[in-house]
């Protein structure tokens, strides 16, 4: 019996029949657990980007533009468990998740696209 993480891989047999033999392999860990670590994180913390991220809201019109107000609350078209795309012109950067700090309205990159 084999402990750890298993890979099955095709072999080839004496006869020229294939098999499925198992082979272990060490779990894979993160190239970069924070963007701080990146060898280019001087350069890259400079630069200045729009970053564009948008939910859908079901319903909402032009009309409720005009009439926000404050502590208003529009129903989403996506679950707020699920992370949303984070743009960057026309290209996607991420996933990003929106998070409350200070009474102040965050977006935290949740992983890279």
């Amino acid at each position: 019996m084999m402990t750890g993480t298993e890979l099955a891989v095709a072999g080839m047999g004496s006869v020229g029949t294939k098999s499925l033999d198992l082979v272990k392999t060490s779990p894979g860990a993160p190239w970069m657990t924070r963007i701080e670590e990146h060898p280019s994180w001087e350069t890259l913390s400079q630069l200045r980007i729009t970053m564009r991220v948008g939910v859908p809201l079901t319903g909402f019109r032009v009309r409720d533009v005009l009439t926000l107000k404050v502590g208003q609350v529009f129903e989403s078209g996506s679950p707020e468990t699920e992370d949303v795309p984070l743009m960057v012109g026309q290209v996607q950067l991420g996933w990003s998740e929106f998070e409350v700090v200070d009474q102040r309205l965050g977006l935290r990159l949740t992983r890279l696209g």
